[in-house]
């Protein structure tokens, strides 16, 4: 996946954003120059056909609708992912509710929000959902972000529009103080209030998905599990569950890259401080990939936070490397400084 960053600017300022680093920092836009050349990256190699828009918040955007219109119209792009908090979606139906896009609409409480920006948020998702019929290309979305996240509103939401699935993400703390730690620890934090949300969902027929930061089997006990088997019991639950990666032990991701309005790229904004490239240096958007996989990735799994790790076969054979790889992102450019040191000492 490969996003572009349409600008800085948002409209709301989320306790736990994830780009803190540039978020609100300025008010830069990208040009429509670099659009075109960050887009013709992403699928001029023809490795990718979808192209997402993130922000900031994209639909602030001065030239949003127009940008959007010219991927709906490359028939090179095949699906368009729009990520927002749908507050702004009013302003542009009908190129926003085009079958190439896709809305994934991040969900925050209105405690955190506003109760006007809610309440306009709850008009947008009524008129796209219940007068336009969107719902088959709408996700709703929702980060946990501390111990005793509300979760609420969200249920209220996915119940009232019918929805069956949900796109779930615990976020890293973005302090600094707060990285470079045993995730297991922060893990173990989050996981009561998570498991509660976990139930409620299941008991209406809705099935959560991580999109990141997926917490590790290991400190899943067999009373978590025995306590949800019961759903199994359910014939919608028991025919849909196995489309959900809550199913499976496998705690990595792939790189996602995202390309700021400079046309410099990162691994994710959750690394973004380290792992700035320019696009213009890469052939292509597999090429950046893989450049990420061999610089950042490959050591994701190598290196260990917690006595758990150490031992653990899932990591031996790279299917768990312990959480988001912010938690431990020093630690692994250690470990590429240092395994670089080695080939440059013996090439002499």
């Amino acid at each position: 996946m490969a996003n572009i960053m349409m600008t800085d600017v948002c409209n709301l300022r989320c306790p736990y954003c994830f780009a803190n680093e540039f978020v609100n920092k300025d008010t830069n836009e990208i040009s429509r120059e670099n659009f075109n050349k960050a887009v013709d990256f992403i699928v001029g190699d023809g490795s990718h056909s979808s192209v997402g828009l993130i922000g900031g918040e994209p639909t602030v955007h001065s030239e949003f609708e127009s940008c959007l219109r010219q991927l709906i119209e490359d028939d090179r792009v095949k699906t368009v992912v729009v990520y927002t908090n749908g507050i702004l979606l009013d302003k542009y139906w009908d190129v926003i509710c085009h079958p190439k896009v896709r809305i994934l609409v991040n969900c925050n409480c209105p405690e955190d929000i506003g109760e006007k920006n809610y309440e306009r948020l709850c008009r947008n998702l009524d008129y796209m959902l219940e007068t336009r019929m969107f719902q088959k290309n709408v996700t709703l979305g929702i980060n946990m972000y501390k111990e005793d996240f509300p979760y609420e509103y969200i249920l209220k939401l996915l119940k009232k529009y019918r929805f069956h699935h949900v796109r779930v993400s615990i976020t890293v703390p973005n302090l600094e103080d707060e990285r470079n730690a045993d995730a297991h620890v922060y893990f173990r934090r989050m996981k009561p209030r998570m498991f509660e949300f976990f139930h409620a969902l299941l008991e209406n027929e809705i099935i959560p998905n991580y999109d990141c930061n997926k917490i590790p089997s290991c400190l899943i006990t067999e009373e978590d599990v025995a306590a949800f088997r019961k759903y199994g019991e359910n014939p919608f639950i028991r025919k849909n569950i196995h489309r959900s990666n809550i199913m499976d032990k496998i705690v990595k991701c792939s790189p996602v890259i995202d390309i700021r309005q400079d046309l410099t790229a990162v691994r994710c904004f959750g690394l973004s401080e380290c792992t700035k490239q320019s696009i213009e240096n890469f052939s292509g958007i597999r090429e950046l990939e893989n450049y990420y996989r061999r610089t950042i990735d490959v050591y994701g799994c190598n290196t260990v936070y917690s006595e758990k790790c150490i031992s653990c076969h899932a990591r031996e054979v790279q299917k768990c490397n312990g959480g988001c790889l912010a938690f431990k992102i020093k630690d692994i450019l250690a470990m590429r400084e240092y395994s670089e040191s080695l080939v440059q000492k013996y090439r002499k």
